[in-house]
């Protein structure tokens, strides 16, 4: 007899069903809504790789199974696979009140499938009953400092131990009432049912206790699922869609559209693109973010995972205002808390980011964050004029001078002197366009690379030439700390250059330089072939055209930088050179390649001020100076400054910060 088989306990079943399912689509509605009044953003292309990309990430956990976070990776894993295999079971559970007898096909009574499912079924409860237990010591024992401890949590887990639990018991009262029907069909039935014969228990106990089960079982499932939309847990729906619409690349900013736009950056919700609404519903608070940011690991206010928590609250306040108004009126009402910026979200939060990418890297979700902190900051800049008072003048630099620093543009090739190397105003055309960049042109220690380079272009026979005087920064400080306006003329002035001239290929020591010319300078119509120096040399080395034969005795550790490394996936070009210099140790930092730590310089923060909590470049100079290395070597001259002064700053002078193409440079065979 099925639990629902009196009128009254099926028409109250079918009641409680309905409505749930009912309520499920409000909470989704409303929900969607939001995103649905956002900006829009195109993610429908390469489906193949998108799909792709849910099988590896939210079925097969790839990103939760981290070696940095292994035990939690575990854990999450198997309650998520134990999850997915049990939606079989409860929705057989759910259908079946509303249709006795009802089963998915090839399960059917009697099938060899049915019983193969019932033993892995009960072997994954198992699995996620011990699971479970683990997840409650982690919260109530171990309360790791990353992971946000609330009372959601404990819901969950207790929603799925009743889940699993309710289960046992339906199936060993079975074992009672039908004893000849499910002989041994499955653990539960042989270990739970079988305790129960033992004990002689009576088919009505058993009846009640099966009844009991099912319908705790059934309850259960309808209020986990109305749960989910009301709680961080949320991304238990959201994940698959967060995963599918990730962003295929990377080293980009959005394009604003300057001359039509109606607001400049996002103050407000739905100025954020819908993927970014979709991304804050999808955070589960794990705090593998804010355990890589070196904003937070230094004391500063971001944490990425708060930045989530923020605007989600943000959202559930404003979300009836939101959904009760068209689009085009919601810039004309108050939000509950306004504004968004300077209270929700504080200005030193949004300052704070490097825009290194780690969180994006460690996210199990693939949750976006740098675009949502730029949003804000070119909101700030272009409608309210409030940033960090060194901007102002590294603003007037470019747009006077055309380089951060200030110094004359007349200048740029005043690191030539006394160097054998072309210009492009004079021949027109050339194989190698050398991109200097401004620190190549301006700063003390970029200059030596600058030098290093000519050396070994001309000992290789490059075919090569630089733009002097005519070449200009590329826009990147002004871009990421939100001056899209600076930055568009910046990049419109350069393209116009290149267009005046042929050549192949460019080659730039900085990475910044790189990533803005290779990804972001199409968004203009300037497409080109760019080669960071690093990859050119690693070219040049395989193509014999340069040797090394100077030994350089000692210890080297190499910084990877995040525009270089995380954002460009750029981790074996710079270690190949290094290596093939004679006589060279390559030690590694802890936190290298993927998981490297930021020097502090990205994201216009080599301009800024560092007056809040530990400098990041003192974090990270102090992880080399524990290797004890001899050098230092960087591959952007951002780093280099950052970790010179850090070196400095902690009395380590004797140790060298030396860019990889002086230390190429370095062991070249002289002419």
């Amino acid at each position: 007899m099925h639990p629902t088989s009196s009128p009254v306990a099926y028409a109250i079943y079918v009641v409680f069903f309905v409505g749930m399912l009912v309520l499920f689509a409000v909470l989704i509605r409303q929900r969607l809504k939001v995103m649905l009044q956002a900006e829009p953003v195109h993610r429908y292309d390469h489906i193949g790789t998108r799909i792709w990309n849910v099988v590896k990430i939210v079925l097969g956990q790839s990103r939760i199974l981290n070696f940095k976070f292994f035990d939690a990776g575990i854990m999450h894993a198997f309650i998520f696979w134990g999850f997915v295999i049990l939606l079989i079971n409860s929705s057989d559970i759910l259908f079946g009140g509303l249709f006795h007898g009802f089963h998915f096909p090839l399960l059917g009574p009697g099938s060899a499938l049915l019983t193969i499912y019932f033993y892995s079924r009960d072997i994954i409860e198992i699995i996620v009953l011990v699971m479970i237990f683990y997840a409650f010591i982690r919260r109530l024992v171990l309360k790791p400092k990353r992971l946000t401890i609330n009372y959601e949590g404990y819901i969950i887990l207790l929603f799925i131990f009743l889940i699993v639990v309710s289960d046992f018991f339906m199936n060993g009262a079975a074992t009672v009432m039908h004893p000849n029907d499910l002989p041994n069909v499955s653990l539960m039935n042989i270990w739970v049912g079988g305790y129960f014969v033992s004990q002689q228990m009576s088919w009505q106990t058993a009846h009640l206790i099966f009844n009991i089960g099912w319908w705790t079982h059934a309850v259960t499932v309808l209020v986990f699922l109305d749960f989910l939309p009301v709680s961080k847990h949320f991304h238990v729906i959201t994940a698959v869609f967060n995963v599918f619409f990730k962003r295929l690349d990377t080293g980009y900013l959005p394009k604003l559209d300057i001359e039509n736009a109606t607001h400049y950056g996002a103050s407000k919700i739905h100025h954020f693109n819908w993927k970014a609404i979709l991304d804050v519903y999808t955070c589960t608070e794990c705090g593998r973010c804010q355990s890589v940011c070196p904003a937070f690991n230094t004391g500063k206010p971001l944490s990425p995972k708060r930045l989530n928590e923020d605007m989600r609250e943000y959202i559930n306040k404003n979300r009836h205002t939101i959904d009760a108004n068209p689009r085009e009126k919601l810039d004309e009402l108050d939000y509950v808390g306004d504004p968004l910026i300077g209270n929700t979200i504080s200005e030193d939060v949004i300052w704070a980011c490097t825009t290194c990418g780690a969180c994006e890297h460690v996210c199990p979700l693939t949750i976006e964050f740098i675009d949502r902190i730029v949003e804000m900051r070119r909101s700030l800049v272009l409608e309210e004029s409030k940033f960090p008072k060194e901007l102002v003048t590294t603003y007037k630099n470019i747009e006077n001078n055309s380089n951060p620093w200030g110094i004359g543009a007349s200048e740029r090739e005043a690191w030539t002197e006394g160097l054998t190397l072309r210009r492009m105003r004079d021949v027109k055309k050339t194989d190698v366009l050398y991109w200097v960049g401004c620190a190549g042109a301006f700063d003390d220690a970029g200059k030596k690379t600058s030098h290093a380079m000519v050396k070994i272009l001309n000992a290789a026979g490059v075919d090569f030439a630089i733009l002097g005087t005519e070449e200009n920064c590329t826009g990147d400080p002004a871009r990421r700390s939100g001056n899209e306006y600076l930055f568009q003329m910046q990049t419109e002035t350069n393209i116009e250059t290149f267009n005046k001239y042929k050549f192949n290929r460019i080659v730039t020591q900085c990475p910044h330089c790189y990533n803005t010319l290779k990804h972001e300078y199409p968004q203009f119509g300037g497409n080109y072939e760019v080669i960071h120096h690093t990859q050119f040399i690693e070219e040049l080395l395989e193509q014999g055209k340069i040797k090394l034969t100077k030994p350089l005795k000692g210890r080297i550790t190499y910084h990877d930088s995040c525009y270089l490394g995380r954002h460009n996936a750029i981790y074996d070009a710079p270690r190949n050179v290094i290596t093939a210099i004679p006589e060279v140790e390559l030690s590694e930092m802890p936190r290298h390649k993927e998981d490297g730590f930021c020097c502090g310089a990205g994201g216009g923060r080599m301009w800024m001020e560092e007056t809040i909590g530990t400098r990041i470049n003192h974090d990270r100079v102090e992880e080399a100076i524990r290797i004890n290395p001899n050098v230092v070597a960087t591959a952007c001259p951002f780093c280099h400054t950052m970790l010179n002064d850090g070196l400095k700053d902690k009395g380590q002078e004797d140790i060298r910060t030396l860019d990889i193409g002086q230390l190429v440079a370095g062991a070249m065979k002289e002419a």
